[in-house]
């Protein structure tokens, strides 16, 4: 029984993209990323600019430079899904907002991969139980690489702190305020450990909302709205799928992320009334402490998005990009090994039983789908 060539590259690209996807957060957990006010809109601007400065790398490895529309309409998915991921760390946590994030992002791959691309595997029932199997790994691992339950983080939080908070919204509702950017309670480090405040509120629109179920909320947009970022790679045709994709998607993400700025822009001149007032009031991109941290967040993405787009094109896109949210396994270990998120045995045991589910599904659904699986020659 021969091996396809393309099946194991494939699989090695799922490998490099597990490692990049799972890596990029470890260069903002530090003091000087911390020590700063990052909006989730300057986060995504040095992804996208690494993203874009990075892929031109691919002309080394022999791969000639094409362009497709088509990385356009990625960047209008991966874009604002990466924006919806960066919100969520910062107001639901890491821990339980990547396994939201993963687990639909395995469930939107599949269904594209299965329903619309018709991906063969040589049972549905057991193709769609793997799935089932990694979403649910997924979920444990998000659950058990959490420092603490979320019950006692948040008994943590004093009665006077909660009653300061709930006066400061009050005051925002008087003064009218309608956007993120004047919610004073917003301007936080980006602290992906830190102990969450269900008591803390965000004021939109004249109305408040808690910041844990807007950080819930926005994982699963993530996963769902962002999880179809490469979807149209399958449309792009000849030299400009695969590697030769990777500029084309670099490019319609700086594009969308600039059309991003405008839009934000605009609407602070249309809130003020006023372009230099409007201008004043953008969040500041604090280049002297994140310009190294945020380059090599972007850079390691940037590995881990190559890797998926490989995996995609050999393995499909419901096998590729599912197998490239085993980021989670590598995120949690550097939780659990590195910061020392988790210290008790008994939850490390755990976290590495829900590991081993995940990484069952994944090859149970790699095996069925695999050139060589059962019924296959």
């Amino acid at each position: 029984m021969e091996s396809d060539p393309a099946y194991i590259l494939g699989w090695f690209a799922a490998f490099v993209g597990m490692i990049g996807f799972g890596s990029f957060a470890v260069p903002i957990k530090g003091e000087a990323a911390n020590s700063v006010d990052i909006d989730p809109l300057v986060m995504q601007s040095y992804k996208s600019l690494m993203c874009f400065l990075t892929s031109w790398l691919v002309i080394l490895l022999g791969q000639e430079v094409s362009f497709t529309w088509w990385g356009l309409v990625s960047g209008l998915f991966w874009v604002p899904g990466g924006a919806f991921n960066i919100f969520a760390i910062r107001n639901a946590g890491l821990a339980i907002s990547q396994g939201i994030v993963s687990s639909s992002i395995v469930m939107v791959s599949f269904i594209w991969g299965n329903l619309i691309f018709h991906e063969p595997v040589e049972s549905q029932i057991i193709a769609y139980s793997a799935v089932w199997l990694i979403m649910a790994g997924l979920y444990g691992m998000s659950h058990y690489s959490t420092a603490e339950p979320m019950s006692s983080q948040t008994s943590n939080v004093s009665d006077t702190e909660e009653e300061r908070d709930e006066e400061q919204t009050h005051d925002l509702m008087r003064k009218n305020s309608d956007s993120f950017e004047n919610d004073s309670t917003l301007s936080q480090p980006l602290e992906i450990t830190q102990p969450l405040r269900r008591g803390r509120s965000i004021l939109i629109c004249g109305k408040t909302y808690s910041r844990q179920n807007l950080g819930l909320l926005s994982a699963l947009m993530c996963g769902l709205w962002g999880g179809s970022c490469l979807v149209p790679m399958h449309y792009a045709k000849g030299d400009t799928n695969g590697l030769g994709y990777v500029i084309s998607f670099s490019i319609g993400a700086l594009v969308v992320t600039v059309f991003l700025w405008i839009l934000r822009y605009l609407y602070q001149v249309f809130k003020l009334r006023s372009p230099r007032r409007a201008y004043e009031v953008l969040p500041p991109f604090h280049f002297r402490v994140m310009w190294l941290p945020g380059a090599t967040a972007g850079s390691l993405w940037s590995l881990g998005n190559v890797g998926s787009i490989v995996a995609v094109e050999h393995l499909g896109q419901g096998v590729g990009y599912s197998a490239s949210q085993l980021a989670l396994l590598v995120s949690g270990m550097w939780g659990i090994f590195y910061f020392k998120e988790v210290s008790k045995p008994s939850i490390i045991g755990k976290w590495f039983l829900s590991a081993f589910v995940t990484i069952a599904g994944i090859l149970l659904l790699g095996y069925e789908s695999s050139p060589s699986g059962p019924g296959r020659r």
